[in-house]
């Protein structure tokens, strides 16, 4: 009996993996002990000079321009630039496991009347059309950035593949950052 009852359990074991996780099927698990600052630092140094945000984001600014208030996450970093003729922007943040959506939507809704607004310097246009948010557990991050883009102001597409592969990039260092 407790011979057939063992090869019973191996059997269920070989079939069902007892309990072992196969990793090819496992969504990746994310940090949340990282703060914000971090995260954006470690975007300022990966980029180095096409780094352009140099400003902290104050929080009544966050509330104001992106509808997002205080109970509504942890923490959170942003930088914008100095000079308003620049749109260069990063803002990642840790939002309230209850106000997940509510961020991202926020950023959504900010992203979309940015893209809708005509009244942007031509050299920006690219900058805005590439922004994108991304959510990495807690996190919501909204990149808009660009650099300097000497050389292809006039091929708006190449512009905004430059900037597409620029947050691209910054996304790909938070999530290094945030990836267990």
């Amino acid at each position: 009996m407790k011979k057939s009852l063992t090869a019973v359990m191996a059997a269920v074991c070989l079939l069902f993996g007892c309990g072992r996780v196969d990793a090819e099927k496992e969504e990746p698990g994310y940090r949340d002990d990282v703060s914000a600052q971090a995260l954006v630092e470690a975007v300022a140094q990966d980029l180095a000079d096409e780094y352009w945000p140099d400003s902290t984001l104050a929080p009544e600014f966050l509330e104001d321009w992106y509808g997002i208030s205080d109970e509504m996450y942890e923490e959170y970093y942003g930088q914008t630039p100095m000079i308003s003729a620049n749109v260069d922007t990063l803002i990642v943040v840790k939002a309230r496991e209850d106000h997940l959506n509510e961020v991202e939507q926020a950023l959504t809704a900010y992203r979309e009347s940015v893209i809708k607004d005509t009244f942007q310097y031509p050299m920006n246009i690219p900058k805005i059309q590439a922004s994108q948010i991304r959510t990495f557990g807690k996190y919501v991050c909204f990149v808009q950035l660009g650099g300097f883009m000497e050389g292809i102001e006039d091929d708006e597409e190449a512009a905004i593949e430059v900037c597409r592969k620029m947050n691209e990039q910054a996304l790909s260092v938070m999530e290094g950052e945030l990836t267990r």
